[in-house]
């Protein structure tokens, strides 16, 4: 009787035991390392760089030239870029450099009177900035600096295997501008309207890349002005784009030129809240971010300081992906508007990953015919820039 009992006792135990490893089992939860998120697309060589300051005349007008370009002994291609209003020819770096590391000679040029002395002119210092905005977006400006690259690309000519521009191949070319820059590149592209002389885009460049596109309401109607362009553009703008100087003080008419062009490898590129500066390459965020306090904003630069703070105005590609809500506010990508304040640091350098990331692909693909760049942009592309910008092609 006792045994029986014992035997019982055991068995209950046992039952017990095991009631009590199985439960443990079910509510332990293994911690799951944090996936960080994966990088963009990569060219398939990364080049150490070399850069370099020239002053020249071009179409008689004075010009300051910066190149960037890969280290060593290889035949590049070559990105012309244009900066924007009152910038010099370093401007843009966060782009610049990027594609120099990606393998591409970078050529910036400025002249003279568009670059930083525009700031000390007698109109900026008197605040008369929307002015003098429109004197330099005006067509006899734009034709002032059509004029100088049509001198540039003849310069080219000549220079292309001499100098600093030894081992450029200028028979692969991209043509890439922001703000003002933007205009004459899509000018030069075939933009019509502004009754200027026809700009006869040499066979060389096989691509464009437009960042803050420029347009207003004068002259011919968008479709018009735009749909002469057949040559592969891409668009690079934000919800956020208005400009410091209040010319273009509404974002969503720097998506008319990409709505307007006919089909056929275009591409439009639209961010979540980032501001002018962060698509002017600007490699980190002011301490104070609204439009007429930071220090490169116009304002600043013309030394008018008694408004100044008032805030008005071969895989090599990973398809990886970001929460957040597009289009929903500065939740999503942690970037604030140019005129409310402070922008994240880490928001800024995502959205200039993003930027850098889909602009080489883009000239990989157009100017190296590099396939695996053309399949990241037009697959993996979209789910990789997640919820803070959007890739749409046509």
């Amino acid at each position: 009787m006792r045994s029986h009992a014992l035997v019982f006792v055991s068995i209950i135990l046992a039952i017990l035991i095991a009631g009590c490893q199985h439960s443990t089992r079910s509510n332990t939860t293994e911690p799951v390392a944090k996936q960080p998120r994966q990088p963009g697309y990569v060219a398939e060589q990364r080049y150490a760089t070399t850069s370099m300051h020239e002053a020249w005349t071009l179409a008689g007008e004075p010009v300051d030239m910066t190149l960037v370009r890969p280290s060593g002994s290889d035949l590049f291609p070559l990105v012309i870029y244009l900066p924007g209003l009152g910038e010099p020819s370093s401007a843009g770096a966060a782009w610049r450099h990027a594609w120099a590391q990606a393998g591409y000679a970078v050529v910036s040029l400025q002249s003279v009177a568009n670059g930083e002395t525009l700031w000390s002119s007698a109109q900026a210092r008197t605040g008369d900035f929307p002015d003098l905005a429109r004197e330099h977006f005006s067509r006899r400006a734009l034709a002032k600096r059509l004029a100088v690259l049509r001198s540039l690309f003849e310069e080219l000519n000549h220079r292309h295997d001499t100098g600093a521009l030894r081992g450029v191949d200028v028979s692969r070319i991209a043509l890439a501008g922001f703000d003002l820059g933007a205009q004459t590149v899509m000018a030069a592209a075939g933009e019509t309207g502004y009754d200027v002389e026809p700009f006869a885009l040499p066979g060389a460049v096989k691509c464009v890349v437009v960042l803050s596109p420029y347009a207003d309401f004068t002259g011919a109607g968008f479709e018009q002005r735009f749909s002469t362009i057949h040559v592969s553009v891409l668009s690079v703008t934000s919800t956020d784009d208005t400009d410091p100087y209040g010319l273009v003080s509404a974002a969503a008419i720097r998506r008319a030129p990409f709505e307007h062009m006919p089909p056929g490898q275009k591409y439009l590129l639209s961010l979540v809240n980032a501001p002018h500066a962060l698509i002017a390459g600007k490699e980190t965020p002011s301490a104070n971010n609204s439009v007429l306090a930071q220090e490169d904003s116009p304002r600043a630069k013309s030394g008018d300081a008694s408004n100044q703070g008032s805030g008005t105005g071969r895989r090599r590609g990973d398809g990886g992906s970001q929460r957040g809500r597009r289009g929903g506010g500065n939740e999503s990508s942690g970037m604030k508007s140019s005129s409310s304040g402070p922008a994240s640091s880490v928001a800024w350098a995502a959205q200039l990953a993003r930027v850098q990331s889909v602009t080489t692909a883009y000239l990989d693909t157009n100017v190296k015919n590099d396939r695996v760049a053309g399949e990241w942009l037009t697959r993996d592309a979209r789910r990789w820039l997640g919820d803070d910008a959007d890739l749409i092609a046509k």
